[in-house]
């Protein structure tokens, strides 16, 4: 066995490719492309399992990577689309790849040569037959393509650009999968040195920046503040004004200071989350409902009706003794869970970040996210019109399972000669009895060519 495929073993990437367009659709040979997830900090190299109709070949994989992800999905290229493959050969386990000149843009900057390399040299390195790729430019060796590495020697893969664990301090949390979730939506930052803090108590205005980015409201920068205590200047400025603007804040409930530094407590929580949901009239008709929670009887009445949409809606829960801690302050793991859930972003063991509900798709369609599940096995699938199973396919996640990783598969949609709904779904396969399990479905809309 190659040393590249021992490499994707260990590292627990391993994708087996499906091509048919019936309903269980033909396993044939590994195809997976690496493109960039720029995160907030950060930049990884995220593999992506391709369902490719025909023969997987190393020429079909450089022509993806030149292609790029479809938009919406949080990838980026890192082959710039003009770039041409010249000449391609493999000899004693390594690949010659000349491209046009046009693939040096790419390698703008340390960073930007490093992940064009990765890329190209990770995607070829997962054919059997390829330990190392020769970077050629129109048929002849360069000393670099950027001015930062030395192109004269083959590279080898580089498995530790992979996505896996952008953070040191949330493996084993229970926060874990919602904040791998979020994360990948890229509105939500870790600390400079790799930790997510999940335990650190969140600020009002820091929640309240992150609800008006999950909820997509338009930002502004009126003229005059609303709050004496958060002007123009400072950093939360056009989201506190936004949630004004679209009732998610109430000027009523904090007169003229707004208090951004404040520590939120769930009770807010529950509060901001109903408003941004347009749900006030709903919190009104709950004031009176009987909660299940051991600690909220004493609760006023229009802090009960907020309390009980949220749980109506399962985006807050109590804890494991039965009590909501409504006075208790909020912190980023628990931000980061009930925006992912706010986000409808999926089942106990599978969470999905692309594509959002009713995406617009042309040729392709990138699902991605993060999974627990027995052996990391993740699956996806899209249905034609009728509801029928066009292709199906599976990956790896990085972690290799069971414990949490990130995953993402390309599929083909089927062709449209009008627009047309079609739906996706990722799932699990239940190792006890072989069943599907935490499916998640979105629909995306095919645009006719």
């Amino acid at each position: 066995m190659k040393n590249s495929l021992r490499h994707a073993i260990a590292l627990a990437i391993i994708v087996l490719l499906t091509g048919s367009t019936v309903v269980h659709a033909n396993v044939t040979t590994p195809m997976t492309v690496y493109f960039t997830f720029s995160g907030p900090q950060s930049l990884h190299l995220m593999p992506v399992a391709v369902a490719y109709v025909g023969e997987a070949t190393p020429q079909k994989a450089l022509e993806l990577l030149i292609t790029g992800p479809p938009q919406g999905g949080g990838l980026e290229r890192n082959l710039p689309p003009d770039t041409e493959v010249l000449e391609f050969w493999i000899e004693e386990g390594v690949a010659y790849v000349s491209f046009s000149q046009d693939v040096l843009a790419g390698a703008a900057g340390s960073a930007g040569e490093a992940l064009l390399i990765a890329a190209v040299t990770n995607t070829l390195c997962r054919f059997t037959d390829i330990d190392k790729v020769q970077f050629l430019i129109e048929g002849m060796e360069v000393d670099s393509l950027g001015g930062h590495f030395d192109a004269r020697e083959p590279f080898e893969p580089q498995w530790d650009m992979v996505l896996s664990a952008p953070f040191t301090d949330v493996k084993g949390h229970w926060a874990e999968g919602n904040v791998h979730a979020f994360f990948l939506t890229g509105l939500i930052e870790g600390y400079g040195d790799g930790t997510f803090r999940p335990e650190r108590e969140i600020t009002r205005a820091e929640f309240v920046k992150l609800l008006v980015l999950a909820t997509n409201p338009e930002l502004v920068t009126p003229s005059e503040p609303t709050f004496s205590d958060v002007g123009p200047e400072h950093w939360a400025y056009r989201f506190i004004e936004a949630a004004v603007k679209h009732g998610i804040v109430e000027v009523s409930d904090y007169g003229e200071r707004f208090g951004p530094d404040a520590r939120l407590s769930r009770r807010e929580m529950a509060v901001l989350l109903t408003r941004s949901q347009d749900l006030e009239s709903r919190a009104y008709e709950l004031r009176d409902a009987h909660l299940l929670y051991s600690d909220t009887e004493l609760l006023p009445a229009w802090a009960r009706g907020y309390v009980a949409v949220v749980t109506e809606l399962g985006l807050m829960h109590g804890d494991d003794v039965g009590t909501f801690r409504p006075d208790s302050t909020a912190t980023r793991a628990e931000a980061a869970t009930v925006l992912t859930r706010l986000l409808d972003s999926g089942q106990e063991n599978v969470r999905l970040a692309w594509p959002s509900d009713s995406m617009a798709v042309e040729g392709w369609v990138l699902l991605g996210g993060v999974a627990r599940a027995f052996e990391g096995t993740v699956n996806a699938r899209i249905m034609d019109e009728a509801g029928q199973e066009y292709i199906q396919t599976f990956t790896t996640a990085t972690q290799g399972g069971p414990g949490w990783g990130f995953w993402a598969i390309l599929l083909p949609v089927p062709p449209c000669a009008v627009q047309t709904t079609y739906g996706v779904e990722a799932f699990t396969i239940s190792a006890k009895d072989g069943q599907e399990q935490d499916v998640v479905s979105r629909t995306i809309t095919c645009v006719a060519p």
